[in-house]
């Protein structure tokens, strides 16, 4: 009997793999189904098979690929599929893993109704998916305007045109996706940052870029060659707009003002707070805090950030504040003020310096 852990695992992976399931079949390189082998091809099968297990057992993983390959383009074997994703998944390529560990699946329940040994095999292979889907990312492509016989790869992988509807396996960080015609020519190129667990949407145009619109071709047409006869005069000068009042801009200063004080307040307040819990713990646990006191931790941090980050907003604020108020005095005014921050040897020194 299974536990409810293992049933709510099997229930995780299998709507993980219901997108490639509602697929239509991928055409695969993959020799007969176990059911309409002979007996040559099972036999030639099942040695390469077996040769993949040893190399596998000791850590041969290239070897185990090629055999375990060698196998399955004899017979499609859903017990040889899953074996090769566990090698590919020990090779660090989760992204292959992940997809084989599908098929294998596929297969599997396909052959169940006939031979229920493979019932297993496709438990097995959507329980160990769930594990490897932790360390993949996805992409959903859309293609636009692909010709007929384009080929899509994706992370070097080609991808058969029924997949392109369903999010695609990939390494985590910058993958690259390009989409040729039928003779080889690139037609669509670009680059996604994806990241684990996460499904980026990535577009790929095969439509030719829009060329640029024709320059307008000018000609030296003088005064008197115009419609009209000679240019109308210039248009008088508009007389220079009168100075802006710069107490306009006073209120700006005093809520700058007002956000520096709030910041500053906000950095006394949690820093206290940060500083109580942090000898709290001390006292607590002075070798090292048990997983109960974690939250507690996690508390102490997130009081130190907002401490850190209200003290820059109250810096920033007087600064600004300051500033401005500088700025909004009146013309007539002979005051050269200039707000000065700087380190001296007792620490460090924000202020207004100024001179008539």
């Amino acid at each position: 009997m299974h536990s409810a852990t293992d049933r709510l695992r099997l229930l995780v992976a299998s709507c993980a793999l219901a997108g490639t399931l509602a697929a239509p079949a991928i055409a695969l390189a993959a020799g007969v189904s176990p059911v309409d082998a002979t007996a040559e091809q099972r036999k030639e099968a099942t040695g390469h098979f077996a040769a993949g297990k040893q190399a596998l057992a000791v850590g041969n993983l290239e070897k185990a690929i090629d055999e375990l390959r060698a196998s399955l383009a004899v017979v499609d074997s859903p017990n040889a599929r899953l074996e090769l994703a566990r090698a590919l998944r020990d090779s660090g390529k989760p992204a292959d893993a992940w997809l084989e560990y599908g098929r294998a699946a596929e297969i599997a329940k396909q052959l169940a109704p006939k031979e229920e040994r493979y019932a297993k095999t496709a438990e097995a292979a959507l329980n160990e998916r769930v594990d490897v889907e932790g360390k993949v990312a996805f992409v959903a492509v859309t293609v636009a305007n692909a010709p007929d016989g384009a080929v899509m790869k994706v992370g070097g992988r080609v991808v058969a045109p029924e997949e392109w509807k369903a999010p695609l396996a990939v390494s985590p960080g910058n993958v690259e996706l390009v989409l040729t015609d039928s003779a080889g020519n690139e037609i669509a190129r670009r680059t996604a940052s994806t990241s684990i667990g996460q499904t980026t949407p990535v577009s790929l145009d095969a439509a030719p870029a829009a060329p640029p619109p024709p320059e307008k071709a000018t000609a030296d047409v003088s005064d008197d060659d115009k419609p009209g006869g000679a240019s109308p005069p210039p248009p008088p000068e508009t007389p220079a707009s009168q100075p802006s009042d710069p107490t306009k801009w006073r209120p700006l200063a005093y809520f700058a003002g007002g956000v520096g004080v709030a910041g500053l307040a906000s950095f006394t307040v949690f820093g206290l707070l940060s500083n109580s819990t942090y000898n709290d713990l001390q006292k607590t646990c002075p070798n090292g805090c048990p997983p109960g006191k974690h939250s507690e931790i996690d508390n102490g941090i997130t009081q130190q950030n907002v401490a850190n980050v209200s003290l820059a907003v109250g810096l920033v604020g007087l600064a600004a504040g300051t500033t401005v108020l500088l700025l909004s005095l009146p013309a007539r005014s002979s005051v050269k003020a200039s707000l000065v921050v700087a380190p001296t040897y007792q620490g460090g020194y924000l202020g207004v310096r100024g001179s008539l």
